[in-house]
């Protein structure tokens, strides 16, 4: 039954206190608009935990969209409205969901607050800090902000790593109350007791207590990278921790040449005795930082290859001699020159420039360069040297008829056209250079 609108009027007069109290319930219904008190109410209803209803006069014309029967307490519950249809605008999220009356009552005209974009409805709690466009944090579905940290990196401070993780009111004091004020981005003002816990090295006793991020990263506070400039830190350097080379926390005058640390293994190594032998102090010269052996000398005066390079340097070095040794081979190899008989190096006046004949990776097996006389093809391939050469004291001589058993009388006939022909061997090399019979 519709009552009489005047009677309503009445009703409204005789309970001002009520209306009040309504009037000021509603308005902190709209300060915690998308907020729910209390179990959620179909839209043509009222949730009692919001306090008395709203007056409504205004709205609608027709009390039986919403109302049936005899009482006011009586709500259709098979209430239709399409909002879109009726209104032009389609209601979705939160504002589908919320009571018709939160937003049509007598406050005022809906388009009036409507023009007034969300804070026609919704209490800026921000205090107009964050700005006045609300959806850039919030959407229609609930109340809850979206996408912080997208517009958090838009600000002075991007939150990455461990910060886009922690609770806003670790930095925003006031963030439980949505106030958001600008706060310091400097890391010594939230980890002063990570400062304070830093010994290793002692954070505060070297001064290091503002720009951590020169060595800290946001992703986690240990493992800092201290950028070590003056002393490049490699190989097992790196691994090290601070005070193995800064003793006592003396950050400002550690050394920075080898020897500064590694004095003491300078002045153990016996093999070969740096020390004994003059050894240079500047240890990267055969050193690396990966590992302190083995060593790699630039051994650039005599080029150690072959056999060489893999025997001890005390082989060479005798008596712990590093400095003014000849480079000559048979220095080292006179024993093996002089205990040489096939042929006899020594008998025969062979030079001593060993490297003519040998390498380095092993003394036998020399191949020497017989330019004068081809022995490395044709019926003289593979001949052992004393079967020409027969005075093996002087392989500047050799013999071609004791090889090929030729008679004089038989050969002189053979030559009896040849100017100056002589039966001798000298003579046949002369002719037969490349030893060939039609030469």
């Amino acid at each position: 039954m519709i009552h009489d609108r005047s009677d309503r009027r009445d009703r409204a007069r005789r309970s001002l206190f009520v209306l009040a109290l309504a009037l000021l319930t509603l308005g902190f219904a709209c300060a915690l608009a998308g907020r729910e008190d209390g179990a959620r109410v179909p839209p043509q209803t009222w949730n009692a935990a919001r306090g008395p209803v709203v007056p409504h006069d205004r709205f609608p014309a027709d009390c039986s969209l919403c109302h049936e029967g005899t009482s006011w307490n009586r709500i259709k519950r098979d209430f239709q409205f399409d909002h879109a249809k009726e209104t032009g605008v389609a209601l979705a999220g939160a504002h589908a969901r919320a009571e018709c009356l939160r937003c049509h009552n007598d406050r005022g005209s809906v388009a009036t607050f409507a023009a007034q974009g969300c804070s026609g409805c919704h209490e800026d709690v921000h205090r107009a800090r964050l700005g006045a466009n609300c959806t850039d944090c919030h959407d229609e579905h609930d109340w809850n902000p979206r996408g912080q940290i997208a517009q958090h990196n838009r600000t002075r401070f991007p939150l990455v790593g461990a910060h886009a993780a922690v609770a806003c009111e670790r930095c925003h004091a006031g963030a439980a109350a949505a106030n958001f004020d600008a706060t310091s981005t400097r890391c010594e003002d939230c980890h002063q007791e990570d400062l304070a816990r830093a010994t290793s090295p002692d954070h505060a006793m070297q001064g290091w207590t503002s720009a951590c991020d020169r060595c800290h990263i946001p992703t986690d506070w240990v493992g800092a990278a201290f950028n070590h400039p003056a002393f490049p830190l490699t190989g097992a350097h790196a691994g090290l921790a601070c005070s193995a080379c800064h003793a006592g926390n003396d950050y400002g005058n550690a050394p920075n040449t080898c020897v500064g640390c590694h004095q003491s293994e300078y002045d153990a190594t016996t093999d070969p005795p740096h020390a004994a032998a003059g050894f240079p102090t500047a240890c990267q010269t055969c050193h690396s930082t990966s590992a302190w052996r083995p060593a790699s000398f630039d051994h650039s005066s005599f080029r150690l290859t072959g056999a060489h390079a893999t025997i001890d340097c005390s082989a060479c070095h005798a008596g712990g001699v590093y400095q003014g040794l000849p480079t000559a081979c048979a220095a080292c190899h006179q024993d093996d020159y002089d205990g040489t008989t096939d042929p006899n190096h020594s008998a025969a006046g062979f030079p001593t420039s060993c490297q003519t004949c040998h390498g380095t990776n092993t003394w036998e097996g020399a191949t020497f360069a017989h330019t004068q006389f081809p022995i490395t093809s044709g019926a003289h391939q593979g001949l052992a040297c004393a079967q020409c050469h027969l005075n093996r004291s002087n392989y500047g001589t050799f013999s071609c008829t004791d090889c090929h058993e030729h008679r004089q009388s038989a050969t002189d006939p053979d030559h009896d056209r040849v100017s100056n022909y002589v039966y001798q061997s000298q003579a046949c090399y002369s002719c037969h250079p490349n030893g060939h019979a039609d030469d």
